[in-house]
């Protein structure tokens, strides 16, 4: 059985929250019901209505509980893109090949270093205020 096929132009339609497609490696989502229920709001998904947003996706660093969840909102494939078996070989190589990946951090990241300084600016407020 065949899936479904559309052109990235097919895609592009739907940007709109009536009507809202993602794609992601290649797989065409469609998010329109979603809209209410995604932790990073609606403008996050509708600035990305109607494009690729693997990279996004990805640089977010999803759960696996909202990778399982975008499966079931998977519509179709885009035309022309290497069949999804294929694509999982491709992607098993490359990862077996890859240097070991650097343990993460917290979930904080580059948000440490403003906190560090607000903190240290109302210690600074505090004790500067007693004198």
């Amino acid at each position: 059985m065949s899936e479904k096929t559309y052109t990235r132009q097919e895609v592009s339609k739907h940007c709109s929250l009536d009507s809202l497609w993602i794609i992601y490696n290649d797989d065409v989502f469609d998010v329109t019901n979603f809209v209410v229920e995604h932790p990073g709001g609606e403008e996050v998904l509708k600035g990305n209505g109607g494009k690729d947003a693997t990279q996004e996706f990805d640089d977010v660093g999803h759960s696996a509980s909202a990778i399982a969840k975008m499966q079931s909102l998977r519509i179709g494939r885009i035309e022309g893109a290497k069949p999804r078996e294929e694509r999982k070989k491709e992607i098993k190589k490359t990862t077996t090949t890859s240097a070991p990946k650097q343990q993460e951090s917290g979930g904080l990241g580059l948000l440490k270093i403003p906190i560090i300084i607000i903190v240290l600016a109302v210690v600074a407020y505090f004790f500067m205020g007693e004198q």
